[in-house]
């Protein structure tokens, strides 16, 4: 239905209502059209009359018609509904590991808030959330605010609310202090995971001598004597690629198919039973094997190759070789020296 079409419509004998769509009608009587919103809210029809036609447009109608829905929506959408949107729409088509947000939602944001309306919560309900979860540690408390901001963003982004009420909560809230991390493993600390006979030891040693992600490590696969990353898993969406030196392909006995958070959980443990302080990550590994090549001489250039770090400057723009021959002598030479490091004295 358009203009003209609300400008023929007669009173034929007895009033009548026009759907216009979406919950909008035009009540069609013997003296006047008049626009009406229909709409089931709660379990019964609501009727709101607007203005009389041709002094409110079928446009301005229209407008009228979607600004009461939306405000039924907003009305009535929980923390749930509104999860389960941004879940589906943002995260799982933006995110290459949707679960390590979903674990949030199902840990905290949804047994916390989930019944509850998303026009109801206020900043101190987040804040309160937030600081109830500083006892996981101040960091996954405020990955948690991080991901109420985004979840509440959303909601602004969808007129569900004007404002955020997670955007004034700051670290200090979660109490976490962000730091670059600088960890580096020690030749002791080397040779101890290398007597290791767990199997997430073995996918550490092979991060140690490939420098990949652990995602890139569990979500790859092996060609030959190459590790395959996939674009979809490689963190800035470049296809990749590591060569497997012999003593990285003994690390292949079983499948790397543990998620992430299980292994940083036992690696946590590890560290703490072998006195181990302060404890190492997996990517702390990663940081450890691009020491250990420039240490043994290796071009800096060639350990970000090997690394798939984003080139910067000119060097992004021009350089696009792949250095295949440096990049697997690399891989040789960081092979021999963490073998030094782990040989018999």
């Amino acid at each position: 239905m358009i203009e003209r079409d609300a400008k023929a419509l007669k009173w034929d004998g007895k009033d009548r209502l026009v759907a216009f769509g979406d919950g909008l009608f035009l009540n069609v009587r013997k003296s006047s059209k008049t626009w009406v919103i229909r709409r089931r809210h709660g379990g019964k029809m609501e009727v709101t009359t607007l203005d009389k036609y041709p002094l409110m447009s079928v446009k301005a109608a229209r407008v009228a018609a979607m600004e009461k829905a939306l405000a039924q929506t907003a009305h009535g959408m929980t923390v749930e509904m509104l999860s389960e949107k941004y879940l589906a729409e943002v995260i799982d088509r933006e995110h290459k590991r949707p679960e390590l947000s979903r674990g949030y939602f199902d840990r905290a944001i949804l047994p916390e808030l989930g019944p509850r309306k998303v026009a109801d919560i206020k900043t101190f309900d987040l804040a309160q959330l937030v600081q109830s979860y500083a006892r996981r540690g101040a960091r996954s408390a405020d990955a948690l605010r991080s991901q109420l901001k985004k979840l509440f963003c959303y909601a602004v982004e969808l007129g569900l609310i004007r404002d955020n009420p997670a955007e004034a909560i700051s670290r200090r809230v979660s109490g976490y202090t962000a730091r670059s991390r600088e960890r580096v493993l020690t030749d002791d600390e080397i040779g101890i995971v290398w007597r290791e006979n767990h199997h997430h030891a073995a996918l550490c040693r092979f991060l140690l001598l490939t420098g990949l992600r652990i995602s890139e490590a569990q979500k790859g696969y092996r060609d030959s004597d190459r590790w395959h990353v996939p674009a979809a898993v490689s963190k800035n969406g470049r296809e990749h690629w590591v060569y497997l030196t012999p003593t990285a392909r003994a690390q292949l006995t079983e499948p790397f198919d543990t998620s992430p958070t299980a292994v940083q959980a036992w690696l946590r443990r590890w560290c703490d039973k072998h006195g181990i302080d302060p404890r190492y990550t997996p990517h702390d590994l990663r940081r450890t094997a691009a020491t250990r090549m420039a240490d043994a001489g290796v071009e800096p250039f060639i350990i970000e190759r090997m690394l798939n770090h984003t080139m910067q400057g000119v060097m992004a723009v021009y350089n696009r070789a792949e250095y295949e021959a440096e990049r697997i002598e690399a891989a040789r030479t960081l092979e021999v020296a963490l073998l030094r490091v782990v040989a018999p004295r």
